[in-house]
This record gives structure tokens, sequence and C-alpha cells, in this order.
């Protein structure tokens, strides 16, 4: 593509883009108002929720957004394995990949808490997400990064995922000369530098698409292709070909037809959150009322206006007669109706937890006066009702992330050299396994079910003492360690576990040997 055709591309996109950004507003101000500028920019200083009479929709949004990475990104929360069985130097090496790519995500200046934690609250209140993810800039890393959703414009490809991306970016100048060189930068760029105009902004396009969509030979032995275009000089600054994608797109609710998802906890919420706003004024209206009822006056006796506020004075005509009743009281108001209207509004609110899931998420409480079979089934319970919410946010989020950061550590050599995979590695895909509430109770399983096999063989043999050979204990006992997360390096392979056993055998053996001869 020339750079002319990528700049009517990029307008093109965002031409679509734009029907929906007055729903993004919408749903921005009565749920996540510091994002309230997807159609006119906030001002520094400016106080944000300025139109609200409850923040109740606002705390639930906070609530929902703040569980993503309380359930699904708490300590070690993923593991790296294959669709195979690898051997022990399999596993060893899954163990020292997933443990390295965890420290290098989790590193302070990989910024991967602070763009998943926008993300996620952007996925809760829009149903959509943008995170990068890149090398850093001295390549020893990665760097994650969230866009606000105004300034991307995605699409799908024929298999229904995001197939590509085009990135509104403004740099100032001086963030352009770290990023791309002042070499790589347009004449007219070069002079605003040469001129110390370092706060001045670039109007800048970045494309993240297939290789076959930019439809250029030199970048065919790709699988996408990274492309920076200055819009107003129409010079294309930065161009690379890329193994994996830039951006990960997570999405909540997706509908057929449409690249752009949407937000269950929202969508279902918006009319609630508007009612509860029209309820609240109206409440705080009749309670000043109550509080402060409307005064009736006789005419002509008030000397100035009635002073309502506290402590204040109002002075009547010194030839007012008291006996024909006072000159000023306060109306009469019922007040039978405000009970009700509370009423209505804890309604409503109990309707917006349920639409943010928050009556779900909650861990079940379980106390000591509880059996264990009693707290099993209320785990289950908790799984099932939460299942539908996070399952899709480990697969479409947590998922995306992991797999373009592996590809792009592997690509760097930051988890070690191709030849170091184990054999029993070669060839396979990677695929990560997430640990959460919802999941580490079916990894703990393995360890339970064997300490009821045991107790289940130890009944049996008091008839039959040969029961035992009916299970392959070597297996069902490493599979138990495994499932209670012991590391790997505590497991012998299982040959020097056989070697072992045959050492040990045939010092039993010659042994017994020796004390029978002792005994003749």
């Amino acid at each position: 593509m020339t750079p002319n055709q990528l700049k009517k591309f990029a307008a093109e996109r965002f031409s679509k883009q734009g029907r929906v950004l007055s729903l993004w507003q919408t749903l921005a101000e009565h749920f996540y108002p510091e994002r309230a500028d997807f159609t006119h920019v906030h001002n520094v200083g400016e106080e944000l929720g300025i139109g609200l009479a409850s923040s109740t929709p606002v705390i639930m949004r906070r609530d929902l957004g703040n569980s993503f990475e309380a359930v699904l990104r708490d300590g070690d929360w993923f593991k790296m394995g294959v669709n195979t069985t690898p051997d022990h130097m399999g596993d060893a090496w899954l163990e020292f990949g997933t443990d390295r790519m965890m420290k290098l995500m989790n590193h302070r200046s990989a910024n991967f808490r602070r763009s998943t934690k926008e993300g996620d609250h952007d996925y809760a209140t829009f149903g959509n997400a943008v995170i990068s993810v890149e090398p850093n800039r001295f390549a020893t890393g990665l760097l994650f990064r969230s866009w606000h959703l105004r300034d991307c414009a995605w699409w799908d490809g024929d298999e229904g995922q995001v197939d590509g991306l085009v990135r509104k970016w403004t740099p100032k100048l001086h963030e352009a000369v770290t990023y791309f060189g002042k070499d790589n930068l347009h004449s007219d760029i070069q002079k605003k530098l040469s001129d110390g105009k370092l706060f001045d902004e670039m109007d800048i396009r970045h494309f993240d698409m297939t290789s076959v969509m930019y439809d250029d030979d030199q970048f065919m032995k790709h699988n996408r292709v990274s492309v920076f275009l200055d819009v107003v000089n129409e010079v294309i600054i930065k161009i690379e070909g890329r193994r994996s994608k830039t951006y990960v797109v997570p999405r909540f609710q997706t509908l057929a037809g449409s690249p752009y998802a949407y937000s269950l906890a929202t969508i279902v919420g918006l009319p609630e959150a508007r009612t509860l706003q029209a309820m609240t004024h109206t409440l705080l209206e009749a309670g000043e009322r109550i509080a402060r009822p409307p005064l009736i006056a006789v005419e002509k006796v008030i000397r100035g206006d009635a002073n309502l506020f506290s402590d204040g004075i109002t002075t009547i005509a010194d030839d007012y007669d008291q006996r024909g009743g006072p000159a000023i009281e306060p109306l009469k108001m019922n007040n039978g109706g405000f009970p009700y209207g509370l009423e209505m509004k804890d309604g409503i609110v109990d309707v917006l937890a349920s639409a943010f899931y928050l009556d779900k998420i909650s861990l079940p409480e379980t106390t000591h006066e509880m059996t264990a079979y009693e707290v099993q089934e209320r785990m289950k319970q908790y799984r099932r009702e939460n299942l539908p919410l996070f399952t899709p946010v480990e697969h479409e989020y947590n998922g995306q992330l992991c797999e373009t950061a592996f590809n792009i550590l592997m690509d760097m050599g930051l988890l070690g050299s191709h030849q170091d995979i184990p054999e029993s590695l070669r060839d396979k895909e990677v695929i990560f396994h997430f640990q959460s509430p919802l999941s580490q109770s079916d990894e703990e399983k393995k360890a339970t079910t064997f300490s009821q096999v045991s107790q289940m063989l130890a009944e049996a043999a008091q008839f039959d003492d040969t029961v035992s050979m009916n299970v392959d204990f070597d297996q069902a006992l490493r599979d138990s360690i495994n499932g209670i997360g012991a590391p790997t390096s505590w497991l012998n392979q299982i040959e020097q576990v056989q070697q072992k056993r045959q050492q040990h055998q045939m010092a039993a053996a010659v042994s017994a040997e020796q004390e029978l001869e002792a005994q003749r």
C-alpha cells in the first residue's frame, strides 16, 4: 500500500468506528466518568461525574473491573503446557518457561499491571479493550500499553478473530525522536525540532495488519506488518514484518457482523442507572422539602425576604396582630411516599448488582461449622455461577496476552535458545493453563482422588492382596503431586525411579541371600 492508500484506509476504518462512539460516551458518563471523553476532550482539572446524583453505578463498575485481576491474575496465575504428555525434561522446561515469562511480565518496567488494570475497566464498561504487547526499548523485556478505544479501529478476518487494527497517535515531537530517531522523521518535523518545538504534536497512524492485506512481496515471508504513517506529510516513518500481532483486543459479548463487542453488564444496567439517577434527584428534592418545608407568609407583613438559612432571622411589621395567626409558618408536607421511594431505589440497586455480577463473584462464606462436603458443594455452585463470566475472559483476554507475549519472548531469545527445547516439546503448540479459584479445585481433586483410591485399595486388600496391581501407582502419585502444584524439580525422572527400584530389589535379594547363607 502507498502512503495515500494507507491514509484513506485509516479514514474509512475510523468512519465505521465513529458510529459506536456515542454509545461509549453514554456508558462512560453513567459508569466510567473518568473515561467519558469519546466525543469531547476533558480539560485538565475538570470535575468528572458532575452530572451524577448517585455514584452507585460507578462503584459497581469499579468492583467488576477489579474482580478480573483479583480472580484471574492472582499469584502464579498461568502455566505452560502442551497437548501431549511431555517427559520429565519437557516438564522441567515448561516450568522454567512459565517462571521466566511470569517474572518478565510482572517486572515493573513491563507495565503489565497498569495496562491490564486500564484494560479491565474498559472491558467491563464497553466490552472491548486494546493492549499492545511489544519488546521494550532496550530489547531486554516486554512492554504492555493500554490504548483509548476512541483512538483504535479494528476489523475481523474470515475466522471471526480480530485480523488487524489501526491506531491514532499524537506523540510530542520529543517522544517521536525517542521512538523513531530524528533522522527517520520528515524534514518539516526536523525543522520544528531545530526550532525547539519539542512539545508540538505529530499526527501518526499505526497499522497492524496481515502481510496478505498489505500486499507487498518483501513482507510475504512474515505473518504480519507494522506500519507507522506520518499523516500530514504522507510518508511512512517505520515499517517492519512481524511474526505475531502487536495488539490484543479482548471482547466481552460479540455479535455476528460487528467487530465491536458490548458489555453485558453496562448494556443491561444502563436503564437502571438512568432510573437511579432520576430517582435519586427526586428523593433528594423530597427529603429537602421534608427537612426544610416551604413557608406560607401573610402578605405585606414580612419586611424583606424570609431568611431560610440556619439561624436566619425574619422580621415582621410592628403593628401586626399575632392573634390573627402567625405571620409565617411552614407548609405541612405529606412524607408518606418517601419510604416507598427508598424501597424502590433499593430494588434498582439490587438489579444493578445483578447486572454487574456482584451477587455472584464473591466467594461463598464457609465457616468452621460446615462439613467438608458442604464446603465442596458451595464451591461447585460458585464455579457454576461464575464460569460463564470468567472463562471467556481467561481465553479471550488472558490467553491472547500470554500467547502474544510468549511468541515475542521466543523471537527475542529471552526464553533460551530453540536448541535447548527438549525433544518431547519440539513442534508442539504451547497451551496456557490458567489457575484461579474456578480451576484450582479441579487440579487439587487429583490428590483427593488418589487418597480415596488408596483407601479403597487398603480395604479391598483385606480380601485379595493383589488388587493393588489394578493401579499404576507411579503415574497416579506423580499426577497427584503435580495436581497440588509441587515443582517438577521435586520429582525424579521416571527412568531414574525405575533404575533405583531395580537397584533396591537387587540389594534386597543379595541381603536375603546373605541371611540365608548365614543361617546355614
